[in-house]
Formats: C-alpha cells, structure tokens, sequence
C-alpha cells in the first residue's frame, strides 16, 4: 500500500435516459465507471448505483447487461426504486490503469453511499486511502 490518491475525474455531459436505445448512441464503448441516477422533484441528484466496467467489458456492455437483467441491480429493481432512471459515466479521468477505475467506482460508493451498492465500496488496497474530485 502506497500513499493517498486523489482521482480528478470528468463526468459526462449530461445523464441519459436508461433505455437501450440511448446505450448505442450516448454509453462509451469503453471500459469505465458508471451511475444509475434518479432526480428528486427538486432536481437534486440521486446515485442509486455506481459501477465499473473494466475490460474486457465496456461501459455501453455493462449498461446493457443492467438492462436485460444479467446484472444487478437489474432494469426491472431499477425501476422500481425510481420511476425515470438515468445513466451517468467518467467521461475522463487521471487513471494510470485500468484497475484504478475499481478504486474511482468505490470512492464515489463512498461518497454517494448508493442504494443498489450496500456492501460499502471495494477498494484495491493499492493505496493507502482513495478519493474523487470532480472537475470540469
């Protein structure tokens, strides 16, 4: 275990409806880190799941494998914890491999402590402890 590391991270754009025809057009066909998000009346956010896709996987694959159910939470547990769902990603991030999406997926679980993520984050032990900041 080495010293502490600070992620800076890029979120996309914007959330995308969860339907698969956005998956094709909008999810990266990459590995990556993901969020299912779901917005209070308010607007304020609210991450109900966060998810790394690490290779061979790619984000786009991990997304559909929510959606057909092949993966948990699936569409249909999704869906029932919030009417709308959309999906977020790391759109960029200042990662020297690609085990470090594991240790972004678990610092944002920690930082957003989502529903569909109840076992708390799962960090590589790479570092000694791990945080995201979010830039522009």
């Amino acid at each position: 275990m080495s010293e502490n590391r600070t992620f800076k991270v890029s979120m996309s754009e914007r959330c995308f409806r969860f339907k698969p025809d956005a998956l094709g057009n909008h999810a990266p066909p990459k590995p990556g880190v993901y969020e299912f998000v779901t917005f209070h009346p308010d607007g304020k956010p609210e991450v109900l799941f966060v998810g790394a896709a690490t290779g061979p996987q790619t984000v786009q694959d991990a997304l559909a494998a929510h959606l057909q159910g092949q993966a948990k939470p699936g569409s249909t547990e999704l869906f029932a914890a919030a009417k709308d769902v959309y999906f977020d990603y790391v759109a960029d991030a200042d990662i020297s491999s690609i085990e470090d999406l594991k240790d972004i997926a678990a610092a944002l679980v920690q930082k957003h402590k989502p529903k569909f993520n109840p076992g708390g984050p799962a960090f590589t032990g790479r570092y000694a402890a791990v945080a995201v900041e979010e830039v522009d």
